[in-house]
């Protein structure tokens, strides 16, 4: 399946984050998203590919939790939501 069968669903999150307050968070969140778009966008990227992308983006780095601020613990969600999107179409189209 191609990768670029989700982008509607990250520009959908991508909407909703421009309704809201502007908030590193969310900002980090928006990165994110707009990131995994781009990734997405490429003719030949699968949804393996992606998955491989986003998992690669969720690596542990050399901050340690309690110093991960509000932007970077955005900028993981979102990869974690991008993650939730591929379960979700995998699992309708079986």
């Amino acid at each position: 399946m191609l990768a670029m069968e989700l982008i509607p669903a990250i520009r959908a999150r991508l909407a909703q984050l421009d309704d809201a307050r502007r908030t590193p968070l969310q900002s980090g969140t928006r990165a994110a998203l707009w990131r995994a778009q781009q990734h997405a966008a490429r003719v030949d990227r699968t949804l393996e590919d992606l998955r491989g992308y986003c998992l690669d983006a969720l690596k542990p780095r050399l901050l340690e939790p309690q110093h991960e601020n509000d932007y970077l613990r955005g900028y993981r969600e979102g990869f974690q939501a991008v993650l939730g999107e591929i379960r979700r179409l995998e699992t309708r189209g079986r």
